[in-house]
């Protein structure tokens, strides 16, 4: 006959030997992330030679193959149908052709032709294929400040002609220091319209010029990218409701602006489109920089024919994809995605942004978890996914989400790493964790008190929060899936976006702790019952796509001053 008291007994020396066996092979987890460890990966994919890692590119492409033979290596699994670690995300990519873009130059003196991209460019990113002939005004320092106004009594109509201006500083003013110089531009630009020009072609300031001639190089050929079979359109709020009663507005149709084209020139161009000497051009210059009245004329006798035409590609760009299975029979079904981006920003007339940091500090973290995780797997298994394409819109992230493998329904939650090497040495910021779960957010709260004691800030976690950090990481795309998300974020700092966003910059104590607490909530949520509990917006219940619908509140765009 079987003894209850002892059945249980023993029963409970076997859940507490496996407690115990748990929490030292945790340990034993925790110990084993080391900055020394991340130190390789860190160092070889922030170098310069990868020219930023945009996407699409072949620099992105290898450091890719790199990722996915490190996850390989640890031993992470494949986890796409065919057997691979990539997952494509299509692309259409759109660039100005260089053999049929041109700008034309035409005098009595007969004709000049410049091409794209030794001597002419424009953004292929603000608009479509154009073409346009003008005559041609020089407006000197006429509009140049900050508040530009055109003087009529100059005596020079600007209807039909391209405005030429060279690129210098604007003045430091009010004004200038609250919009910046793009809000300079984009005054000057309104009274342009307003007085009937076409367009406006800047002559490229002398040290955009020299870095071109020193490296050797022309324009950067731009790029606008149409993302294929992804949604990242976000639901518009709906419209202020109507009283009672009241008749409904006649809808106004606004007349279509007219176009306005932009070219900007090289030095060569810009001398003989204003018919000077080169060193002329230099003293003109000289005299704007240092605040001299420069004065405005209309270049007679003078047109300019413009053409921009586009080619196109089809191309992708990579998701890693790679996964470690869970150790428990049923609980392998269900998932915890931990993700980051290895994208950054392409190069710039020669300038490369190497983007350690932002991110690859939050890829590195990943390899130091998929190690650790092999010491002991959680219940659940783990996906991880160096998403591509963030820099673009999150594209990657919602692409995963939109083409993932395994149901959604069945990921518990998302862990997104990225930027997570500056700042507070002792803090991170979580942006994301207290928008579905109270289950998920506890979890991180658990983790961080019983294993590293980092300061957990929610500065940036309100979608009205000015910067709008919310929507502006991977974790994002998951959320709206319904899928709990954080964003273990240390901040910008004044190297966010910049050539000196380096490898030594990075403080690799700081990556440790932030990679054990992801580590380690990794291994809680693995370990759970359930899914993490979908239990604080009453609109989300469920996870799917049926959430892309909701709206999340949008920060206040500032007003215009009139």
């Amino acid at each position: 006959m079987r003894n209850p008291k002892l059945t249980a007994f023993l029963l409970g020396i076997v859940f507490v030997f496996g407690m115990a066996v748990s929490a030292s092979a945790q340990s034993k987890g925790l110990k084993s992330i080391t900055a020394e460890a991340m130190k390789p990966p860190m160092k070889f994919l922030s170098a310069k030679e990868f020219r930023g890692r945009s996407a699409p590119s072949a620099d992105l492409t290898i450091a890719s193959k790199y990722i996915a033979l490190q996850a390989e290596r640890i031993g992470l699994k494949p986890l796409m149908p065919n057997g691979s670690y990539f997952q494509d995300v299509p692309v259409e990519v759109t660039t100005m052709s260089p053999a049929k873009s041109y700008l034309r130059l035409l005098s009595g003196g007969g004709e000049q032709k410049f091409y794209f991209p030794q001597s002419f460019t424009t953004n292929v990113r603000t608009g479509g294929e154009w073409a346009a002939a003008g005559g041609l005004v020089f407006i000197g320092s006429v509009l140049s400040g900050a508040e530009p106004k055109w003087d009529d009594s100059l005596g020079i109509d600007l209807r039909g002609k391209f405005a030429v201006v060279l690129e210098v500083p604007l003045p430091a003013s009010e004004t200038a220091q609250r919009t910046g110089a793009a809000g300079a531009l984009f005054a000057r630009t309104r009274v342009l319209r307003e007085k009937g020009a076409i367009g406006l072609i800047t002559i490229i300031g002398r040290e955009r010029e020299n870095n071109l001639i020193q490296k050797g190089l022309v324009f950067d050929v731009s790029e606008r990218l149409r993302f294929l079979d992804v949604d990242t359109v976000n639901p518009m709020p709906p419209a202020t409701p109507q009283p009672t009663g009241a008749q409904p507005q006649a809808t106004i149709q606004a007349a279509p602006a007219a176009p306005f084209y932009t070219a900007e020139v090289r030095h060569e161009a810009g001398a003989a489109i204003l018919g000077v000497s080169r060193a002329e051009l230099d003293q003109m210059f000289n005299a704007m920089g240092q605040g001299q009245p420069v004065p405005a004329k209309a270049l007679e006798g003078k047109l300019v024919d413009i053409a921009v035409v586009f080619q196109q590609r089809k191309d992708a760009t990579p998701n890693i994809v790679a996964y470690l299975p869970g150790s428990d029979s049923q609980l392998k079904n269900e998932y915890i995605v931990i993700g980051s981006h290895h994208d950054h920003n392409p190069p710039r007339e020669g300038r490369i942004f190497p983007g350690a940091d932002d991110n690859i500090s939050g890829g590195a973290a990943m390899l130091e978890i998929a190690k650790a995780l092999m010491i002991e797997r959680p219940k659940r298994s783990v996906i991880f996914v160096w998403h591509t394409a963030e820099e673009r819109g999150l594209v990657g992230a919602y692409y995963f989400v939109q083409h993932s493998p395994v149901p959604v329904e069945k990921i518990s939650a998302n862990l997104n790493l990225d930027m997570v090497s500056r700042n507070d040495p002792n803090g991170i910021y979580l942006i994301g964790s207290n928008k579905l779960s109270t289950e998920f957010d506890k979890s991180i709260h658990d983790m961080n008190s019983r294993y590293v004691g980092l300061k957990l800030d929610y500065k940036y976690e309100d979608p009205g929060e000015p910067s709008r950090f919310f929507f502006r990481s991977d974790q994002y795309p998951y959320i709206r899936y319904g899928i709990p998300g954080v964003w273990f974020f240390s901040g910008t700092t004044e190297d966010y976006h910049r050539e000196t966003d380096v490898e030594g910059k990075c403080d690799y104590g700081k990556m440790v702790k932030v990679t054990k607490l992801a580590y380690a909530v990794a291994m809680n949520l693995g370990n759970k019952p359930g899914l993490c509990k979908l239990d604080i917006n009453p609109e989300i219940t469920t996870r799917g796509k049926h959430n892309m619908k909701i709206v999340w509140q949008r920060p206040p765009q500032p007003q215009q001053k009139r």
